[in-house]
């Protein structure tokens, strides 16, 4: 029974290699770019430097930039933002996950943070109207 129990275990294994390939789990494509005109859209972001979104621009996927992170007004980032100096977010824009970041963090008048915020500098600057999830210490 066990042995029968492995073949067929190892033959599913094999079939689902041969139809779906080899894959990651968890694996996110993501753009290097620094800047994202204003209604612009992009899946994630990798920026080997600072990055700049335009007003009413819209992330699909996370934000990770090696220097500040600045969205525009209005727009809209559906994961979480990694920041490797500041953050700055434009009046009413939204972040549907986690904003961290090395430097202190500005949030303009309505943003929106859905999940928790980490400052590195413990400097976190709301502006009118402006809501967090959680902060982390």
């Amino acid at each position: 029974m066990k042995t029968t129990i492995k073949i067929v275990s190892t033959t599913l294994s094999l079939i689902g290699l041969m139809t779906f390939g080899a894959f990651t789990l968890g694996a996110t494509d993501c753009t290097d770019t620094t800047t994202l005109v204003a209604s612009g859209s992009s899946g994630s972001i990798c920026s080997s430097a600072a990055f700049t979104s335009g007003a009413s621009s819209t992330i699909n996927g996370d934000v990770s930039a090696k220097a500040a992170v600045t969205l525009g007004a209005s727009s809209k980032a559906s994961g979480s933002v990694k920041s490797g100096a500041a953050f700055t977010s434009g009046a009413n824009s939204v972040v549907s996950g986690n904003v961290t970041a090395v430097g202190d963090i500005t949030l303009g008048a309505k943003s929106r943070i859905a999940g928790t915020v980490h400052s590195g500098t413990g400097v976190i600057t709301y502006g009118d109207g402006a809501t967090v999830g959680t902060v982390l210490p």
